[in-house]
């Protein structure tokens, strides 16, 4: 899978452009502030629908346009499709093949991405809530099926909260409390499916960046049950609770996924450069197991990556880019390291106060 040419109009910063990328290497470099983040956001809109950076439509549009069309020509598996998305601050419209797409079900995801940026470190200290979207985002991208499980447990959510705030009888709360158990113990099933893939994956990645120093995990609480029945036992727990809050305490949108290392919490005892390779790890993981799930080699986004690790776990994982010759687009404001690398082939592209052009220095 890789895009033969992206085309913007009206995005972000990003002057009007079409660029056609190498099937392996892309760098984009230049300057802080320059739009370099903005060609990858670009590319995940395409694939997910929505940005890693902002919910409010309106700062995806250039200022003085009306709306921002995205454009992608893109093969999968040796055949040509073209995935398209407007802007604007009413709402989105996306197409495929010239087709509008009616849902967005059928376009999201289809386009699999793999992204990196630094932002994410925050992940590992913060909210579960982060945790968990990282851990759904990347079950989306091998279960088709999985975006629907997760719809029905929020619908069931938001009924059965709905009701707990009218503070209706037990009789009336019932029905809802079993859907939701039922909901809920097929999305962690579905989660726990794909971490019993991903562990092994992440531990000999992490080894790897990290020269077999340290052991990691991830993983939820064994307490957390993954049969309707456990999840109704969770739900009697914490009844007279419910009742005193107004909302559901026990379900998968509780859960919290625990990073660990060395047996300790990552958030607790681990170091910045062991926080960044944990989630490239993760990352690296994930790319292993879309391409054995799904035969292809996602399209791998690294924003600076180069700021963001030492030489050494740089170096690891570079060797990994080398090995699976997926496409990869990568910003950076150096490029001085990259041109020590044999990466082929390689298109690079300098881009200056939102105007991009292709940098032949590097090109093979």
């Amino acid at each position: 899978m890789h895009l033969r040419e992206l085309k913007l109009q009206g995005f972000r910063n990003l002057q009007d452009l079409l660029v056609e990328p190498s099937t392996g290497f892309n760098v984009i470099w230049g300057d802080n502030a320059q739009g370099k983040t903005n060609l990858l956001e670009a590319i995940y809109l395409l694939g997910q629908l929505k940005s890693f950076r902002s919910n409010r439509r309106e700062t995806l549009i250039k200022i003085g346009r009306d709306e921002a069309r995205l454009s992608a020509g893109i093969c999968m598996s040796g055949v040509f499709h073209r995935f398209e998305l407007t802007l604007t601050r009413e709402g989105q419209s996306a197409g495929i093949d010239g087709k509008r797409v009616v849902n967005a079900a059928e376009m999201l995801g289809r386009l699999k991405t793999v992204l990196f940026t630094s932002e994410e470190i925050s992940l590992v200290r913060g909210n579960p809530v982060g945790r968990r979207s990282l851990l759904d985002r990347a079950v989306f991208q091998t279960n088709s099926g999985f975006l629907q499980i997760a719809r029905d447990f929020q619908r069931c959510l938001k009924q059965r909260n709905r009701l707990l705030k009218m503070a209706v009888e037990d009789a009336h709360l019932q029905p809802w409390s079993q859907r939701l158990a039922e909901s809920g113990a097929r999305l962690r099933q579905a989660r726990q499916d794909f971490l019993q893939r991903l562990r092994p994956r992440l531990q000999n990645c992490y080894r790897t960046i990290c020269g077999g120093t340290e052991e990691v995990d991830l993983g939820f609480s064994d307490r957390t049950g993954l049969t309707t029945d456990a999840l109704l036992a969770e739900l009697h727990r914490t009844a007279a609770r419910e009742r005193q809050y107004q909302q559901t305490l026990a379900g998968p949108h509780r859960d919290d996924l625990q990073f660990r290392i060395d047996g300790r919490p990552l958030k607790n005892y681990g170091s910045q450069g062991q926080q960044r390779s944990f989630l490239l790890a993760f990352k690296t993981a994930q790319v292993l197991d879309l391409e054995e799930q799904i035969g292809l080699s996602p399209v791998l986004l690294l924003d600076d990556l180069n700021s963001e690790l030492d030489d050494f776990r740089r170096n690891a994982f570079f060797d990994f880019l080398l090995a699976h010759r997926g496409q990869v687009f990568l910003t950076t404001t150096d490029i001085s390291s990259l041109r020590e690398r044999d990466l082929n082939p390689i298109r690079c592209f300098k881009i200056k106060a939102g105007k991009i052009q292709t940098d032949p220095s590097m090109d093979s």
